[in-house]
């Protein structure tokens, strides 16, 4: 009797068994991977690093002039400060000798 073969024909792999059946039990067939049909883009990775190194300097100097305007505007704010008690003081003073002047002291 010649009957026809019943599981799929793999010509180039060996069975690693047999089922309860007697059939062959084959691997898993390996399929190599998909090779890309585009090819690799190249990135300007120079590009990018002095970029990023100018970027660093902008924000370093950046960074400076706003520190060097915040200590400005706090010593501005001090001297503003001493200046306004020292008025406060002048027009005590001055407010006390007004007094004095016109009682006749």
């Amino acid at each position: 009797m010649n009957l026809p073969a019943q599981g799929p024909q793999h010509d180039q792999l060996q069975p690693i068994g047999l089922t309860a059946d007697g059939q062959p039990i084959y691997p898993w067939p390996v399929t190599p991977a998909p090779v890309p049909q585009t090819p690799l883009k190249a990135y300007p990775v120079g590009t990018y690093i002095g970029f990023g190194c100018l970027g660093i300097l902008a924000l370093a100097v950046v960074g400076t002039v706003i520190v060097a305007v915040l200590i400005g505007l706090s010593i501005a704010l001090v001297v503003l400060a001493i200046a306004v008690t020292a008025l406060t003081i002048c027009v005590l003073v001055l407010r006390s000798m007004w007094r004095d002047y016109r009682k006749g002291l």
